[in-house]
């Protein structure tokens, strides 16, 4: 049996989900067993922001990360 790692993405969806049906009045359960209710809100929102963060470092990064290579040579 494999297990895959979710991506940055998938993650990012996974949590998006979470948070509209926190803000529906349900209850979300992790993998770990966490439930996530409206008190986690603030966690699954500073989540978003962190994973939104990278997806954009990640865009960015390629280009950046060349720059600085070619400077460097």
């Amino acid at each position: 049996m494999t297990f895959l790692m979710p991506t940055t993405r998938e993650r990012l969806q996974w949590y998006l989900e979470a948070e509209r049906k926190i803000l529906n009045g349900q209850v979300v359960e992790t993998a770990d067993g966490e439930r996530l209710t409206r008190a986690s809100l603030a966690t699954v929102r500073r989540e978003i922001e962190r994973l939104h963060n990278m997806l954009g470092r990640q865009q960015a990064g390629g280009r950046r990360s060349m720059i600085r290579r070619n400077y460097l040579e």
